[in-house]
């Protein structure tokens, strides 16, 4: 009864704890509560005498997991090419992601290479503004359409990184 308990409200740490920790760590903390796991319930198998049977499913299973590893290992030369362009798209992204921040923290308002660049008609278009509109206008209607399409709030990426370039392409267009 008392196993129980503590089972139960380690439980409930742990989803407390895994509520409130950021996107990015929850795959690691989820291995992490799983490595746990599987030692609580050898170290439960070991105080109840049934241990041997997981000895037992180990020997089964490191033959297969053997067989599986060299066959695999046969086709690796074919992979390898494949992770390594995996490995190199998320290391530009990583880039990308750190020279997108000024000094002070803020995102550029600058489009990605990638992105196509954005006419005067087009962030027109975008923000809804007509060719006269004030500098207010711009940063209000900005500020509507930013809080419909922030990634925050279920919007996507793109979207908000279009919006901020309309809006910045016609803020230095009035400076002009």
């Amino acid at each position: 009864m008392i196993l129980l308990i503590a089972v139960g409200i380690f439980v409930w740490l742990a989803i407390q704890q895994f509520k409130y920790t950021p996107p990015e760590r929850r795959r690691k903390l989820i291995l992490q509560y799983v490595l746990i796991a599987l030692a609580l319930a050898a170290v439960l198998l070991a105080i109840t005498g049934r241990l041997h049977w997981v000895g037992a499913a180990v020997a089964v299973v490191l033959p297969v997991l053997n067989r599986l590893w060299r066959t695999f290992g046969r086709h690796l030369p074919w992979i390898t090419p494949l992770i390594a362009k995996h490995a190199r798209a998320k290391a530009e992204k990583e880039q990308a992601k750190q020279s997108g921040k000024t000094s002070q923290g803020e995102e550029r308002t600058a489009q990605r290479p990638s992105e196509p660049q954005l006419t005067v008609a087009e962030a027109r278009k975008i923000l809804s503004v007509s060719a006269s509109a004030t500098k207010g206008e711009i940063i209000g209607a900005h500020r509507k359409l930013i809080q419909k399409f922030h990634p925050d709030r279920g919007g996507n990426d793109y979207l908000a990184s279009r919006i901020n370039a309309a809006k910045a392409l016609l803020l230095k267009q009035l400076e002009q």
